[in-house]
């Protein structure tokens, strides 16, 4: 099926918007190799498939997952980037460092 790649974006973008998660680094739809960053969550569409996954360090992949639709992956995407504000926010409280610097979770404040 044929999906229109730029509204998918934009849904996408205004969802993370209303989260408030603006300033985590993520990519939709630049191109597998274009745009790339350490600890990015991306979205791509390679063939009729939609990938979510996120880099490591020096921008490797760490597990992919495909999908048929954009919605499955939309709901993928927005799981991870909520569970990447959680895990960084765990590890500043915990004295460990963050996968990068970023103020969804600098400015935690450890009791």
């Amino acid at each position: 099926m044929n999906y229109d790649l730029k509204e998918i974006k934009d849904v996408l973008e205004d969802d993370i918007h209303l989260l408030g998660y603006e300033e985590l680094r993520y990519s939709i739809f630049e191109g597998e190799n274009n745009k790339r960053a350490e600890y990015q969550l991306r979205m791509e569409k390679k063939g009729d498939l939609f990938e979510v996954y996120m880099t490591a360090d020096r921008a490797g992949v760490m597990g992919k997952y495909k999908f048929d639709n954009p919605f499955d992956a939309t709901d993928k995407f927005l799981d991870i980037m909520q569970s990447r504000v959680l895990t960084n926010r765990r590890r500043v409280r915990d004295g460990e460092p963050p996968e990068y610097h970023c103020s969804l979770w600098d400015d935690i404040r450890v009791n």
